[in-house]
């Protein structure tokens, strides 16, 4: 199952669809799931961030994107402003 070793809730864990670590150093593990809502079945694409503590991993951040508009937009813009980073 794809979503087993992602630390979410279990609400979303068994709609995982596929996911990608992004990065997984220093305590702090970044990741792109996509997840089928279910509430309307239809795919979400989410960034998650963790950080890990005494009890485990703990959600610091995420973010759902739920149509192609927004995210070719992030994507335009990522690619936009990735020339200045090292």
């Amino acid at each position: 199952m794809v979503g087993q070793n992602f630390p979410i809730s279990e609400y979303y864990r068994s709609k995982i669809l596929d996911a990608k670590t992004l990065s997984n150093r220093g305590g702090r593990w970044t990741a792109i799931l996509l997840i089928e809502d279910p509430k309307t079945t239809r795919p979400i694409v989410s960034l998650y961030r963790w950080q890990n503590t005494d009890k485990g991993w703990k959600v610091r951040s995420r973010m759902h994107i739920r149509n192609k508009t927004d995210a070719k937009q992030m994507v335009e813009s990522i690619e936009r402003f990735a020339h200045s980073l090292d």
